[in-house]
């Protein structure tokens, strides 16, 4: 991200140069972040250093907010407007999208500290303006905020740590709570602690609706069958890998393993004394 970010500062071809000849210079040799700055500040003919402090060495990513008035200007319009966000040092070049009655206008804007102010003119009428629209900067959004807590809690999960897992993934469905991840996260969760009353609650909804990622509706399924074969549900069980071979989604051996528990039943490792 940081790299895609970096792209977005200087530009295509001097970040493809700068990528190029630190690759021939280090060959075979050992690097540092600091040495890559180096060459970077080399191609784009100015210090980078507010960029690699901002998002190399410290933490946090904006959360942006818009607030702008629309004026007849001539033979077209004016826009002015505020970008504000909470980090006071943030510094970095923000894109806007301006849908119009004519033609899409995108417009590069320099946001420096908490409020930026910002006056572009545009031919077609303002209808409505996205900050980012492109994703060029990390952002504290909604969805940012959802994938972090998801990780957070897939980290809690690897440590054994089943309780915090549970609460970082509540975290993701308190901000959405259509979020099929954490939905699934959550019944993974049940599933390992052989909370089988509990688990097909989060499961369930994937059989019905959009999911996203799409492969959360496979293996809901596969999920799902397991649990009925674990509680001898068989009949259940085996609909349940049918409807996950007819999605046709392979994400991760889904089919295979539904074909496996279709032939023979699922049966749950015995645990140690």
């Amino acid at each position: 991200m940081i790299l895609g970010m970096l792209r977005w500062v200087i530009g295509d071809m001097l970040f493809d140069n700068t990528v190029r000849v630190f690759a021939i210079t280090h060959a075979g040799k050992s690097a540092s972040s600091e040495d890559f700055q180096t060459e970077a500040e080399k191609h784009y003919g100015s210090k980078l250093q507010s960029f690699f402090s901002q998002w190399l060495d410290s933490t946090g990513a904006p959360e942006f907010k818009n607030k702008y008035t629309v004026y007849r200007a001539g033979k077209g319009f004016r826009v002015a407007g505020q970008i504000s966000q909470d980090l006071d040092l943030f510094s970095m070049p923000v894109e806007l999208k301006i849908d119009t009655d004519g033609k899409t206008e995108l417009k590069r804007i320099e946001v420096k500290g908490t409020n930026s102010p910002y006056v572009v003119e545009t031919f077609g009428k303002p209808r409505r303006i996205s900050i980012d629209p492109n994703d060029h900067v990390l952002k504290n959004s909604s969805e940012f905020k959802v994938r972090v807590a998801i990780q957070r809690g897939q980290d809690f999960v690897q440590q054994g740590d089943f309780e915090s897992a549970l609460r970082e993934f509540q975290k993701a469905l308190d901000v959405n709570k259509n979020s099929s991840l954490a939905q699934y996260r959550i019944a993974e969760v049940f599933f390992l602690q052989r909370n089988y009353q509990a688990a097909p609650t989060p499961i369930a909804p994937h059989s019905t609706v959009m999911a996203s990622p799409r492969w959360t509706e496979v293996w809901s399924h596969v999920q799902l069958g397991k649990i009925f074969d674990a509680t001898g549900q068989r009949d259940r069980a085996t609909n349940e890998y049918r409807q996950a071979l007819q999605t046709n989604d392979n994400t991760q051996g889904a089919l295979d393993e539904a074909r496996r528990y279709q032939q023979k039943p699922y049966q749950r490792e015995k645990q140690s004394s």
